[in-house]
């Protein structure tokens, strides 16, 4: 599952700004949760899907939160 169509929902519910912060928190959350011992996150399936996830806010940041259409 593609995290970009939360990301735009929240783009245009609460702006880009807002949807940025969003991002970078959930970045922090999901990284947190994959290496902390006893969290679901870190066993099979979903290690795996947040990692996927991660990298996808990742990705966002570098390119899609600043190319946005006029």
């Amino acid at each position: 599952m593609s995290e970009q169509p939360r990301i735009e929902f929240l783009i245009e519910r609460d702006g880009l700004p807002q949807a940025t912060d969003w991002v970078h928190r959930t970045m922090h959350i999901y990284r947190r949760a994959v290496l902390t011992r006893g969290h679901f996150a870190r066993t099979h399936p979903y290690r795996h899907r947040f990692i996927i996830a991660y990298l996808e806010f990742r990705r966002w940041l570098r390119t899609g939160s600043t190319a946005r259409p006029a």
